[in-house]
């Protein structure tokens, strides 16, 4: 299949693929349909040089799209996103690039360049541009690496998005470089890998589909009572063959607790089911089952809830304390899960929190 052939029809896929997941209407979905926006942008500007160049890829390696160059910024701020970081600002640096060589674009492509220097340097940037693409790559999942919450499915799924795309584009310049594979061939593999890289998208929107409720209208049944019953049900299906007994369970808790409150092992930053399991002597999954079943929550809501108590303990001590280096202490690696913990505990942020401590302080002094 020919070139033009292939552009063709992954642009129709990006397409499809654009009206699939904007459908589902979720602003953690931006940047993904930002993405794709930009893929199609690049491919259409390539597909437009390629039939102006009498169909010939020589001109689109002359004359290469800057839309490629939103890419990395794209999915670096979709990993930001999912882990609760801030969207500020500073945020919009990631694509100073793109404006630069875009202007680049114009001026060599539809105003045309006579500097032969110019034009040398326009090309130059997209040598270089692979390595630019792999370093967004590989911040990215890196940093999803680190933080990664096994029970998060989205962030599983993006983390094998991300490996794929890398692996892509190393094989891509392995191939380029070593001239293994006919340029234009490879370029049809590329173009065509989109296609696996939609599939991913599309997974990637409707991962956290809700399940469909009943009508409630219909149906005297109240929606706590119907996420209640659907929490049971999960329960219930996830140890129905339990032979747990609830003394072994209460006591599984009660020597658990013990344990956080005496020894504070929740200050240990990697603490891990595996070895609290060994601490107390039982297997993780009991340990897991006991946790759920009698304690009502999972580890790492257990863990990250006692990490917040001492927190706020340590605050009250000493409010004149960094906040990053005390949630670091209290066992905290990531600041967005510290802060998310610490909202849901309190119901504001540490800062805010802390300026509260000050103010009654400066009140209590003063009387």
């Amino acid at each position: 299949m020919e070139i033009s052939g292939a552009f063709l029809a992954v642009i129709l896929e990006a397409v499809l693929s654009f009206f699939l997941i904007k459908k589902e209407n979720s602003k953690k979905n931006i940047f993904l349909i930002l993405y794709i926006v930009t893929v199609i942008l690049d491919l259409l500007c390539e597909y437009f040089i390629f039939n102006l160049g009498n169909r010939s890829t020589f001109l689109i390696d002359q004359y290469p799209s800057s839309f490629r160059l939103v890419k990395g910024p794209l999915l670096f701020l979709v990993g930001r996103h999912l882990l609760k970081y801030n969207f500020n600002w500073k945020n919009y640096f990631h694509f100073l690039p793109f404006f630069v060589v875009f202007i680049c674009n114009i001026i060599v492509v539809f105003i045309g360049s006579e500097s032969q220097s110019f034009h040398r340097f326009y090309l130059w940037i997209f040598k270089i541009y692979p390595f630019y693409w792999l370093g967004y790559l590989a911040v990215t999942l890196t940093e999803q690496i680190r933080h990664r919450n096994k029970e998060n499915a989205f962030q599983k799924l993006f983390i094998q998005f991300l490996c794929f795309v890398m692996t892509l584009l190393v094989a891509y310049l392995i191939c380029g470089y070593g001239r293994l594979v006919d340029r234009e061939l490879l370029r049809i593999i590329y173009t065509f890998s989109f296609f696996v890289q939609f599939i991913f998208l599309i997974r990637l929107t409707q991962i956290d589909k809700p399940l469909p409720v009943v009508n409630l209208i219909n149906n005297d049944i109240n929606a706590n009572k119907v996420t209640e019953t659907l929490q049971e049900h999960k329960k219930n299906r996830k140890y129905k063959s339990s032979v747990l007994s609830k003394d072994y369970i209460a006591n599984t808790n009660n020597r658990l607790i013990e344990l956080l409150k005496n020894k504070k092992i929740y200050t240990k930053e990697d603490l891990s089911m595996d070895d609290i399991s060994s601490m107390i002597h039982i297997s993780k999954n009991h340990l897991s089952q006991c946790i759920s079943e009698g304690l009502e929550t999972t580890f790492y809501d257990l863990i990250n809830k006692y990490r917040i108590e001492e927190f706020i303990a340590q605050i009250n001590q000493n409010p004149d304390q960094q906040i990053s280096e005390l949630y670091y202490q209290c066992g905290f690696r990531s600041k967005a899960t510290f802060y998310k913990y610490f909202k849901q505990e309190t119901g504001i942020n540490p800062n805010d929190y802390r300026r509260k401590i000050l103010r009654e302080k400066e009140f209590h002094h003063d009387y």
